[in-house]
Parts: C-alpha cells; structure tokens; sequence
C-alpha cells in the first residue's frame, strides 16, 4: 500500500514536471537532476550506511519506495524549485519560496519516517530543514555558475 502510495506520488509529481512551462534549457534540467540526485543520495548513503542515524527496513516495497523516491521525487521537486525560483522577481519573494520549498521537502522526509519507509535514528529534527537548505542553496548556487557558463557563448571553454 505505501509503495503504491509512493508511486502514484511520484507519477503525479513527473506528470506535472513535463506540464509545467520550462525556463531552463534541457541540458540544464539533466544536470540539476543529476546534481540534485547526487546530493540526495549521498545524503541517504551517509546517513544509512556510515552515521547509521536512518534505517532502511528491509522490505522489498519499502526499500523501493525510498529508491524511487531518491530516483524521481527529490530531484523532481529539486528541478521545479529552480524553474520557479528562477521566475521570481523580488528577494523577499525568494526568500519566501525558499522556507516553503524548505518546509515542504522536510515534511515528504518526516512522511516517509511516519509511512515506516525510513526511521530516523538519534536524530535531532532541526537537521532535516537544515540538509534541505543546504542542498537548495548549493543548487542555486551551481545554477548561477552553470548557467554563467552555459550561456556565455565561448567555444574555447
């Protein structure tokens, strides 16, 4: 039940990624995927296998959930955070964007420790928000710098 809980979430959340207007170039999409894969994953790795402060249960439906949700979900929703980030104009409206994007990756973590997907071990709440906010400024962070040099338009890069 949770794994089609969990599939069905990420169909919705790669069906309206594909609806959505792009402003981002398609190679800039695959690279935040990729990046944005890679931050979470690594996360994921660390905390299970060397703090051993997240415990994966090892049943089938629900290490598939979690795979799917590192795959496609995460870095889904990380994709989309850049493609409305870049649509903002104001600071304050950023900044607002950011807490909520924020809030909302940090409660998908804390419903897959409540759905039994993953447990949380010796862990102090504050470092989910804390990791989530991390990760996205890094992702802004190597967008400005991508984009700088997707579009500067040398050939002798």
């Amino acid at each position: 039940m949770i794994l089609f809980f969990y599939i069905i979430l990420n169909v919705m959340v790669i069906i309206l990624f594909s609806k959505m207007k792009k402003y981002l170039h398609s190679l800039e999409i695959l690279v935040y995927w990729l990046i944005s894969s890679y931050v979470f994953q690594n996360f994921s790795a660390f905390c299970y296998m060397n703090f051993k402060t997240i415990d994966i249960p090892e049943v089938f439906s629900l290490e598939f959930a979690h795979f799917i949700n590192r795959i496609i979900l995460y870095p889904a929703l990380m994709v989309a955070f850049l493609q409305y980030f870049l649509m903002l104009s104001s600071r304050f409206k950023k900044l607002l964007f950011i807490i909520s994007s924020v809030l909302l990756l940090t409660g998908l973590e804390w419903l897959s420790d409540f759905l039994g997907v993953i447990k949380h071990i010796h862990w102090h709440f504050w470092w989910s928000p804390v990791f989530w906010l991390a990760g996205l400024l890094f992702l802004i962070s190597f967008m400005t710098i991508f984009r700088k040099l997707l579009f500067k338009g040398d050939w002798r890069l």
